[in-house]
Order: C-alpha cells, then sequence, then structure tokens
C-alpha cells in the first residue's frame, strides 16, 4: 500500500511538471504567436494554444487525481527550492543560450561604420601593422586628402599617407586573436561575451540576495531587446558589459587576487570603451565598502585600492601607448574633441529619450519591478532579504549614475538602438528586479511562489522576445548582409589598381576588397575633376552608391556630370537596400553595350562577375 502510494505521488509530480511546463508554453505562443526550435536532429513547434492549454489541464486533473490536497500543495511548494538549488546549471543553460543566439543570428558581415571599423582594425592587428598606408595622398594636391582617404572608422595619422583607427583597440586586439578561427572567428567574440555578462549577472544577483533573484536578473538580460539587437552584431557595447559586470562582481571579494582581477576586468573595459572611465570609480567604491562591511581597517582598503590599480594598469598603458602612436597624444581620442561631442544643451533631450527608450525597450522589466513592490508595500512583510535589497539598489544606482554623466551631455541620436549605451546598467539594475520578485514572492504561500515566479517571468521574456523581432534583432543579419555581399564581389571583379568612390559602403569596401577607397563626402574638390586627377595616376576609379544616396550626392556636387549617376550601371546588388556600380567611362554609352549584374543573394558567392 505504501509502495503504491509512493508511486502514485512520483506519478503526481511529475504531472506537476508537466502542468507548469504547458503553462509556460501557453503563455509564450499566446504571446508570441508560436515558436520553431530546430536544433539538429531535435525539433520543437508550438503554434497553437489550445493545445498546451489542454495539455495543462490535462496535467493538473491527473495531478489532483494522483496526489492528496496535501501533495499537490507540496509539489508546487516544490517548485521554488528546485529553482534555487539548481540555479547554477539554469544560469549556465542560459549563458549558453545567448552566446547561441548571438551566433545563430549574427550578422557576420563589416557594415557601415562600427562593426566594420571593429573587424578591419582586428585584420590590421592580426597582420602586425598599427596604422594602414594610402599613397594616394601623398600624389594628389587636394584640400584634407587625408581625411578623403580615410574610410568610415578612420582619420589621418601622425604620419603623412597614414590612416588609423579611430575606435578604441580592446575589441579589436581580442578579435585579432579570434581571427586563429577563420575569417568568422572576430564575429564570435561579443556573443562569447554576452555569455559573460549573462552570467555575470547571475553571479551578481547570487552575491547580493539569492540565486533565484540572480536567474531572474540573466534571464531578463538575456532575453534583452537592446541586448539582443548589439548581441548579434561585432560592436564593443556587449563586450564592455560583460567587462564591467565581471569587475564588480570581483570588486565585492575580500580576497586580494580577487581584487586584482577586478582591476584587470576594469582596465579590459576601458581600451574597449575608454569614456566610461567613471564606471572604474563605481568598481573602487563597491571594493572599498564591502571591505568595511567586513574589515574597517583604513590599511585594508588602502591595499584593496592598490591591488585594483595594479590588476588595471597594463591595460590602461596599452592603451595610452596606442592612442599615442594613432593620434600623437596618449590622452587623445580618435573622434575628436570633448566640445566636439559634449554639450550642456544635450542633456534634457537625452533625459526625455532615454527615458522613453527605457519604457519602450525594458517595459516589462519595469512593470516586474513595480508590482513586485506594490506587493511588497501591500503586504508590509519582510522577506529577510532587506539589506540585499539595499545593496542591489546601492550598485544599480552608482552604476546608472556613472553612465548618465557619461552620455546625458553626449550627442543626441534619434535611434532606440542607442539605449546601448546603458547596457552596462542593466546587469545591477535586473538584480534589483530580481531582487524585488523574490521579496514579493516570499508573502506568497509557499504552494504559489515557484509558479507565480514562473508564469511571471516568461511573459516578461515573451514580451521581450516580440519587442526585439519587431526591433528587427534577428533580421539584421540579412539585412546587413549587403556589405558583405558587395565587398566580395567588387573583390571579384574589380583590377587592383581601383579606387571605389563611396560613403556608406566605404569601411566595408575596403576591408574585404583592400582597394583604395575615396570619400565622396569629404572630398573637397570637384567630384569630376578628382576621377580626372586619378585617372591620370594611372587608377581606376568607380562610384558605389546606396540608392538613398544618390539626392546627396548630386547635392554635394551639382554641376558635376558624374554625380548625376544617368547611365547604366555595372552592378546593382541588395534587397531592401540597392547598392549600384558606376564605372565613369560608361557615361554616354549606349544602355545595350553595358551588362549590369543584379542579384540580391545574401551569399557573394553566387554573384556573377561581368
Amino acid at each position: 500500500m505504501r509502495a503504491s502510494s509512493r508511486s502514485f505521488s512520483r506519478l503526481g509530480r511529475w504531472c506537476i511538471a508537466l502542468g507548469v511546463c504547458s503553462v509556460l508554453v501557453f503563455i509564450v505562443v499566446l504571446v508570441t504567436g508560436g515558436f520553431v526550435i530546430d536544433i539538429g536532429f531535435l525539433r520543437l513547434s508550438a503554434q497553437r494554444w489550445s493545445r498546451p492549454l489542454t495539455v495543462a489541464l490535462a496535467a493538473w486533473i491527473a495531478a489532483a487525481f494522483l496526489c492528496r490536497r496535501r501533495g499537490l500543495a507540496d509539489g508546487l511548494a516544490a517548485i521554488a527550492p528546485w529553482f534555487d538549488r539548481h540555479a547554477v546549471a539554469a544560469a549556465i543553460v542560459v549563458s549558453a543560450a545567448a552566446a547561441g543566439t548571438g551566433i545563430a543570428f549574427g550578422t557576420y558581415s563589416a557594415s557601415a561604420s562600427d562593426a566594420a571599423a571593429y573587424v578591419s582594425q582586428a585584420e590590421l592587428f592580426a597582420s602586425g601593422r598599427l596604422v594602414r598606408d594610402e599613397p594616394l595622398v601623398r600624389q594628389v594636391d587636394w584640400p584634407d586628402a587625408g581625411w578623403a582617404f580615410s574610410t568610415l572608422g578612420y582619420r589621418p595619422g601622425v604620419d603623412p599617407g597614414t590612416v588609423v583607427p579611430t575606435y578604441p583597440p580592446g575589441l579589436p586586439l581580442v578579435m585579432a586573436v579570434a581571427r586563429v578561427g577563420g575569417e568568422w572567428g572576430p564575429f564570435v567574440v561579443v556573443p562569447l561575451f554576452g555569455a559573460l555578462a549573462v552570467f555575470c549577472s547571475y553571479a551578481l544577483g547570487a552575491r547580493l540576495h539569492s540565486r533565484v533573484a540572480g536567474l531572474i536578473a540573466a534571464t531578463l538580460l538575456a532575453t534583452s531587446p537592446v541586448f539582443l539587437f548589439q548581441l548579434v552584431q561585432p560592436m564593443s557595447d556587449v563586450a564592455a558589459t560583460g567587462l564591467w559586470s565581471l569587475a564588480l562582481l570581483l570588486a565585492m571579494s575580500s580576497q586580494p587576487r580577487d581584487t586584482i582581477a577586478a582591476g584587470m576586468a576594469a582596465g579590459c573595459a576601458l581600451t574597449i570603451r575608454p569614456n566610461l572611465l567613471p564606471l572604474a570609480l563605481v568598481v573602487t567604491i563597491v571594493a572599498a565598502g564591502w571591505l568595511r562591511e567586513r574589515d574597517a581597517s583604513r590599511r585594508v582598503v588602502m591595499h584593496a585600492l592598490r591591488n585594483l590599480t595594479f590588476g588595471a594598469m597594463p591595460a590602461i598603458v596599452v592603451l595610452l601607448l596606442l592612442q599615442s602612436r594613432f593620434y600623437g597624444n596618449p590622452l587623445a581620442s580618435g573622434h575628436g574633441s570633448f566640445s566636439d561631442f559634449f554639450s550642456s544643451s544635450s542633456v534634457w533631450p537625452n533625459v526625455r529619450d532615454y527615458v522613453s527608450r527605457l519604457i519602450q525597450g525594458e517595459s516589462p522589466a519595469l512593470c516586474l519591478a513595480g508590482l513586485s513592490g506594490f506587493m511588497l508595500i501591500v503586504g508590509r512583510r519582510r522577506s529577510g532579504h532587506t539589506s540585499g535589497l539595499a545593496r542591489a539598489a546601492g550598485v544599480a544606482a552608482a552604476v546608472f549614475a556613472a553612465l548618465l554623466v557619461c552620455y546625458l551631455p553626449y550627442l543626441v541620436f534619434p535611434d532606440w538602438s542607442y539605449l546601448r549605451f546603458f547596457l552596462p546598467a542593466l546587469p545591477a539594475g535586473f538584480v534589483v528586479v530580481g531582487t524585488l520578485m523574490c521579496d514579493a514572492c516570499a508573502a506568497l504561500p509557499p504552494s504559489a511562489r515557484g509558479l507565480t515566479l514562473l508564469v511571471a517571468l516568461t511573459i516578461a521574456c515573451s514580451v521581450n522576445t516580440q519587442v526585439a523581432k519587431t526591433e528587427q534583432a534577428f533580421n539584421l543579419r540579412r539585412y546587413e548582409a549587403r556589405y558583405r555581399t558587395v565587398g566580395h564581389y567588387l573583390d571579384a571583379v574589380l583590377p587592383s589598381s581601383a579606387v571605389v568612390i563611396t560613403e556608406q559602403e566605404s569601411a566595408s569596401v575596403h576591408h574585404y576588397t583592400h582597394r583604395s577607397v575615396l570619400r565622396w563626402d569629404l572630398l573637397r574638390v570637384d567630384l569630376d575633376e578628382a576621377v580626372s586627377t586619378l585617372e591620370a595616376l594611372g587608377r581606376s576609379p568607380v562610384l558605389l552608391v546606396e540608392d538613398w544616396e544618390g539626392q546627396n550626392l548630386r547635392a554635394r556636387f551639382p554641376t558635376s556630370r558624374l554625380a548625376s549617376l544617368d547611365w547604366q550601371p555595372r552592378a546593382d546588388i541588395g534587397s531592401d537596400t540597392r547598392v549600384r556600380l558606376f564605372e565613369p567611362g560608361d557615361r554616354g554609352q549606349s544602355s545595350r553595350d553595358v551588362v549590369t549584374d543584379r542579384f540580391e543573394s545574401p551569399d557573394a558567392s553566387t554573384a556573377s562577375a561581368r
């Protein structure tokens, strides 16, 4: 009888687990409209909400029949402790899923300005060079020729005829190491940093409050729309987030070696984003404040500060040496002077814009925090973790304050995606959300705690995923493919003497073709004169223009015949955005004499050479 009862109880617990999973699938399908997970031989699909709802109802009815009333309550009450026991494993799975998402949906294109600059700079470092030589700068007598021959993400170097990167060297140095894995190696770096950021979010929550709070923070970060949007691109935001989160985590330790490691992480983060120097002060405050809770000795605190400095110095010295080589001054920036980018007039517009972007992009997390705070106030019950909430809120407030100092006076950008500037604050912010949720659920009956957490988190993550989908985070790979396609096509068809006259495609064209590039937007002589000069030097100039650039080109050179682009292009590439290749020598010829290659394939290997 007792053995039979135990068997029924075990089967009842399995029914409870099945019912919980089915409820979560039902919520996901209801919010997102369905999903398909296709991993090798494993394929999971749910497109209609009726099926998981039917399974959930059947499982709950079976569980109620197999378990006595108390047994059902005990089974539900075991959900929260189960997640607490397996939180580390769950955090690893969530971190790996974040990395997998970045790899699966990665753009794999050296596109536009930022991505192309980072990837091409990695190639430059991997070749053992720090600067790029452009002999045409010394062969023409145009005003500011060095700027005209500098692609997006680059600027004239200290030596005449050289071009240097404008972006910090930290991420390209890591990408240069990753190039041992082949052409695609640099594109895996950011997803791996994303996994680091997600796991550090868990570890921060576990240290400040509880393992479940950490798991909530990790899950919210892994599904954050702006995090996903940056995770699939070879840019520095996610990398900086991972390193600053690691620095904060290590700074909370009382071990000297961990404090040195925190300094190393902060130093590496500064080589990726030097403008985030105020975050180094936050790491210092966290290290000193954490130690005072254990030992108020001034000697111990000063020893920790020395360890932070000792750990950070090697990376900072490398940064200063490279900036001195690039710009002639170790404290100079490749982007220009302070006054070019910072102004008090930007503060209020940025306050308005970033608040609206935060509400638009992180409304599920904000709602969870608001509802949890409301439950705590109404319930008037302490869960025993109030000190953890205070510490988490303090760390998050310090990080947000440092980023506000960095970015409120900065330039005003119109796009939602510039919420990425505040990515380093999201791990600590989500820890606060996780802490509030755990404290609020502690006021519920034990049988409702785990299920409430799971349902709330599933709804939030499902909404996050939908927002990321709406913002094209999972479609960037197709949209950015034109840069790679155009680059490989030009590399196949253009002679080595070619000079590509372009603007938006300048960095990607040089990365894929290694041909000289002339920026028409920075050209200070007439376009026709520039083409004639290049032809006299034995070069073969061509015009590469995206469809939206044609009007700007004509406005920039109103008297130029070539700027009209009134002849048949040699190539017409792309889908959402068309990119056209024009040869000046074709102007005046019949369209029957010029063959135009047209294709929309994201893979340049399918492009036909003329």
